[in-house]
């Protein structure tokens, strides 16, 4: 007898058509979780500006996942009313509207709490609780950021009593780049997690040490926390071309992904200068090839050091996969330090992993993805040192056999597996197809 799947709702502000990078674990999870007894009904925003658009994830999306896309946007205020009559005056009323419009839309951000979708939160949850009784849905699954996903989740946990699974893909007040200057937000932050890491009846770390810090927070439930990390899909990889290196061809270093301040160090100016300077005549046997968006400052810094780059401009995700397996070698990096640096795993590791291309990983002494790149053999792990990034460019350009991880080795990454631990997870808090109320009894 063939067992209906059971409904699970996925709370994700960020999801398909958006882009970027942490669109991916949701849309995977989706994508797999029927396979293993959940269907996954999805409440998201309709459209987010601050992300890149990539429609060819939509394909990615089971025909029967329902995806429900609530509006989002602030409430709009005087101010906001006021730019909306400019509109309306006339040539010099409309300039007037659209040069204010940004800064209003700042502000808005500013004075919103927890973050820019308070609003989509508010009108979300009575639709949403009204959905839970018309769908049976048996448990709830919510993933930071924002934290707007995790706050909508607690008030519909505090509603219906459903098990609640609660996913940080970052840190959130511990993570090295948590920034809140208003004094009564950051405290009403540091509450908002609290009660999310007491109320949750999982949480779900993305590396082991994430997972403690976590953890640490209710050092009395740390039965209920699990490490479920990100991954590749192999769909992803079907039909990709893989390139071995030719000799003749200039080596090709690639960086996938946003290639700003945070993630491209002076110390990796300097080291990428000091290997092309030694390379002298050869230098046009080398060029660094950068596949996403960076900024005007990055793009100096790299005319300046006479670095022989490339760019792409934001591409799709599918492309993105092209690239990788395209390149001689792959380029991450992290911060170089900072509270809670070294439990940082950027989740596309996986995927240059999967793409099997050496990797040079730079990063602060003992963070997690340098473990992860030592235990798959995949390439060069060093510190935030100009000297020995320059020494471990050499080695990978000179040597023409570098490998990167062996396939043989990748099943515990895939999306597949892990999204099989998420069911099994969800499964154990939501016992005999009832830890939660009665329909009836969801309060109102």
């Amino acid at each position: 007898m063939i067992t209906e799947p059971r409904r699970v709702l996925m709370i994700a502000a960020a999801f398909p058509p958006a882009g970027g990078s942490g669109v991916q674990r949701t849309l995977k999870f989706s994508k797999y979780l029927s396979r293993f007894g959940w269907r996954p009904i999805v409440w998201t925003v309709d459209h987010i500006d601050a992300l890149p658009v990539d429609e060819s994830l939509c394909a990615e999306i089971p025909g029967d996942v329902e995806v429900h896309r609530r509006p989002h946007r602030f409430g709009k205020g005087p101010a906001g009313k006021l730019t909306d009559a400019l509109q309306h005056a006339g040539p010099l009323g409309s300039r007037l509207a659209n040069a204010a419009k940004w800064r209003i839309e700042k502000w808005n951000r500013k004075r919103a709490w927890p973050d820019e979708f308070a609003k989509w939160v508010e009108d979300s949850v009575e639709p949403l609780k009204a959905l839970i009784r018309e769908r049976n849905v048996e448990a709830i699954y919510s993933t930071y950021s924002p934290s707007a996903n995790h706050l909508l989740a607690l008030k519909l946990k505090q509603a219906t009593g459903l098990p609640w699974v609660a996913d940080f893909r970052d840190l959130w007040t511990d993570d090295l780049r948590y920034r809140e200057t208003d004094p009564k937000h950051h405290a009403a932050n540091v509450q908002l997690e609290q009660d999310v890491l007491e109320s949750a009846d999982a949480v779900v770390g993305v590396s082991p040490s994430q997972t403690e810090v976590l953890a640490a927070h209710v050092p009395d439930e740390r039965a209920k926390f699990a490490t479920i990390t990100n991954g590749y899909d192999p769909a992803d990889f079907e039909g990709v071309k893989r390139y071995k290196r030719v000799p003749g061809r200039p080596f090709t270093l690639s960086f996938v992904g946003r290639f700003d301040r945070q993630r491209a160090d002076d110390d990796l100016f300097v080291a990428l200068q000091d290997f092309v300077d030694e390379l002298g005549d050869n230098r046009d046997q080398f060029v660094f090839r950068i596949i996403g968006e960076f900024d005007t400052s990055t793009r100096r810094k790299l005319e300046e050091a006479n670095i022989p780059y490339q760019t792409t401009g934001y591409v799709s995700h599918k492309e993105a996969i092209q690239e990788m397996c395209s390149a001689d070698a792959l380029l991450l990096t992290t911060d170089r330090g900072g509270p809670n640096a070294s439990t940082v795993i950027c989740g596309k590791i996986f995927e240059y992993l999967a793409s099997q291309r050496p990797i040079l990983i730079v990063g602060p002494e003992g963070w997690e993805g340098q473990r992860l790149v030592e235990r798959f053999s995949a390439g060069i792990a060093t510190p935030w040192n100009p000297e020995e990034i320059a020494t471990a460019l050499h080695t990978l350009y000179k040597t023409s056999s570098a490998h990167g991880a062996s396939s043989n080795n990748l099943d515990c990454i895939s999306r597949i597996t892990l999204t099989e631990s998420l069911a099994k997870t969800i499964e154990a808090v939501t016992p005999q197809r009832c830890n939660a109320k009665p329909m009836h009894a969801i309060a109102t």
